[in-house]
């Protein structure tokens, strides 16, 4: 079953209902059960992956288009135009960096939403 598929399953059904398909009760967890549950399927967050900015700007140089406008740019320097190559190799350089630079403010702008976001649940636990 699907992550959706299961949502869809949950949505329809009765309080008491979807109480017993999480193994919970209008109660809460008991202490024992969240640690069970930890160790099972460990903390709800979503782990990020870094990745070097570097990489990140060289792969504006990879794909079918950036490879088309690198093989013109080979072609004119295998027969000496010049001028086409360095206009070529130009606009390439200029491409990478405008979308570097976008994705960079992308990712700041997201960052700052998250920093905004609340962190804290308020949760029942034996009861209480």
């Amino acid at each position: 079953m699907t992550q959706k598929e299961a949502f869809d399953e949950v949505k329809v059904l009765s309080v008491p209902d979807t109480l017993d398909k999480l193994s919970a009760s209008a109660d809460g967890l008991t202490r024992e059960e969240v640690e069970k549950r930890l160790e099972e399927y460990g903390y709800n967050e979503i782990t990020e992956k870094e990745v070097n900015p570097i990489v990140k700007f060289l792969g504006y140089f990879w794909g079918p288009i950036p490879w088309m406008i690198e093989i013109a740019a080979i072609l004119s320097a295998v027969i000496h135009h010049w001028a086409d190559f360095w206009i070529i190799a130009a606009l390439l350089l200029v491409n990478a960096v405008v979308g570097f630079w976008q994705e960079h403010k992308a990712e700041n702008a997201i960052e700052l939403l998250k920093k905004r976001l609340a962190l804290n649940a308020k949760v029942l636990r034996d009861g209480t």
